[in-house]
């Protein structure tokens, strides 16, 4: 069945489906597309505030055979603005990014019986890291989807792989100067969806 999707989700997903080979090969990342694993749209819980576990949700997160990539999406409908060719992301995004590093970090680098255990002994180590953000409570939904995909990470590589930041670029063809840097550490790989839409909608199949 073919699906006509709008908007930045939409051309998320199509060019998970259709760019792969091309996202990999910027990345000098010599994975096939079939050992990968695509996550799209992972919540780690839309409610805010410092004092509160929960830190958003990614547009995506690949899994390749060495590298896990972080990614965010933004395209040329979005409201970020472009200054000398840097995308700026607004302070929860690229922190976003910072709380799941650690979580995968410290998780796999960690040997945790459970997530009570690790609730305890990470807490310490993200106060010295400067993190007021709390781990989330065992037994909570935002635990159990977080181990949930800490384990799907752990059995994807026998020790910690590269963790990547990516800010995946979706343009209609502009001829305006495409960013080159966005946020702190992000690396921009930009995809041209010009041809593959009608009317701004995009063709997704399943």
């Amino acid at each position: 069945m073919d699906i006509l999707a709008y908007g930045e989700d939409a051309l998320t997903l199509w060019a998970l489906q259709n760019r792969l080979c091309e996202f990999l090969n910027f990345f000098g990342d010599p994975s096939t597309p079939d050992k990968c694993i695509a996550l799209f749209r992972p919540s780690f819980g839309r409610r805010g505030g410092d004092n509160r576990a929960e830190f958003g949700e990614f547009d995506f997160i690949l899994l390749s055979q060495i590298c896990i990539y972080l990614g965010e999406s933004k395209w040329d409908g979005s409201s970020e603005k472009i200054l000398n060719r840097h995308l700026d992301l607004r302070p929860e995004q690229q922190r976003r990014h910072d709380h799941f590093r650690f979580y995968i970090e410290e998780w796999n680098l960690g040997t945790y019986t459970s997530w009570a255990d690790f609730e305890i002994q990470a807490t310490p180590k993200r106060a010295q890291k400067g993190m007021n953000r709390p781990i989330a409570p065992s037994g909570s939904l935002l635990a159990r989807n977080l181990e949930t995909i800490l384990r799907l990470i752990g059995g994807q590589y026998p020790k910690l792989p590269v963790i990547q930041d990516v800010l995946l670029y979706l343009h209609n063809g502009s001829s305006k100067p495409l960013p080159l840097t966005a946020g702190d550490n992000f690396k921009v790989f930009p995809v041209d969806y010009s041809g593959h839409v009608n009317q701004n909608f995009i063709k997704i199949k399943l």
